[in-house]
């Protein structure tokens, strides 16, 4: 049984305890500090009684597998940063609103271990054993490949296995293409097609950008003039590998109209071809197919490209 010693109400100077102390719900203990009996640990319990662990002068520490659940772990002091000398184990790392995670140091990976990442900014990727080399498993995608220290260049201890466009852009001449008014190719002959029907119609123009193209992002300007002989609505456009670039359509008149589009995302073997369709039966006129460009040459060539229909 609980006794008090030197008992004087409503103040209790000395709690002595030799059985459980139990507060039921919803009774609390309100005090201002809670100490460990001299050379003890202040021992914690679960409601089932099962010891879960302990505060003592080397800090907290918790013995239960279920873990320690809180919505935050902060600093004590500003700039000290929170431990974890011996590691941590989490399933997922994920930012606090700020969008991204700052990792102030080096990263060691284990021997047999990866890291599986969509995108990776860095300054920097070194080998972690010395003349270990970095192995990329898989594709490495990027847009700038440099030398890290100036006038070092860039070394392939071995041969290279590479995409085709890759191969001819490190190799071969080749060339970019931007909007401009230099002729590339052109046909300026009169043809026609009587009631092609509705979209895609007939194609009355074609021509295959030159494989010298290798950029994938290449911007043509396409042009044609076309008209039509009747009242029904009729159209002409430029589709590229059979697909229509909206912003090439033309509403045809029974007067010849210029039509010119810049078309990008563009690339050598593209096909560029010109439709038209349209309802009733009337004649549908396509002339003065051309395609313009300013290039950009990165190996100089011996001669212009060919473009072939």
């Amino acid at each position: 049984m609980a006794v008090l010693n030197n008992w004087s109400p409503p103040r209790v100077s000395q709690l002595l305890v030799d059985a459980d102390l139990n507060l039921p719900s919803p009774y609390k203990l309100l005090t201002g500090g809670i100490q460990a009996i001299p050379g003890e640990y202040m021992r914690f319990y679960n409601n089932a009684g099962a010891f879960i662990g302990h505060y003592g002068n080397a800090g907290w520490w918790i013995y239960t597998t279920n873990g320690l659940y809180v919505n935050r772990i902060l600093e004590y002091s500003l700039g000290n940063g929170v431990k974890f000398p011996n590691g941590i184990k989490t399933d997922s790392i994920d930012d606090d609103g700020a969008g991204a995670i700052d990792i102030l140091e080096s990263v060691a990976f284990a021997a047999g271990k990866s890291a599986s990442i969509d995108s990776l900014l860095t300054d920097g990727i070194s080998e972690r054993t010395g003349s270990a080399g970095v192995s990329v498993l898989d594709v490495l995608e990027v847009d700038h490949i440099a030398e890290q220290t100036a006038s070092a260049g860039i070394t392939f201890d071995d041969d290279l296995n590479v995409d085709t466009d890759f191969e001819a852009k490190v190799t071969q001449r080749y060339r970019s293409a931007s909007a401009g008014n230099t002729l590339r190719y052109g046909d300026a002959t009169e043809v026609f097609y009587n009631t092609p029907g509705a979209s895609p119609g007939q194609i009355l123009k074609q021509v295959t950008i030159p494989d010298v193209y290798l950029d994938a992002s290449c911007t043509f300007r396409i042009s044609f003039t076309a008209k039509k002989t009747s009242v029904g609505a009729a159209y002409a456009s430029v589709w590229i590998n059979g697909i229509e670039r909206a912003p090439s359509v033309l509403t045809l008149t029974t007067d010849y109209q210029v039509k010119s589009t810049d078309i990008g995302s563009l690339t050598g073997g593209d096909v560029i071809t010109v439709h038209v369709y349209g309802v009733g039966a009337q004649d549908m006129y396509i002339k003065d197919f051309t395609v313009k460009s300013t290039d950009s040459v990165y190996t100089p060539l011996a001669a212009s490209p060919i473009w072939s229909p």
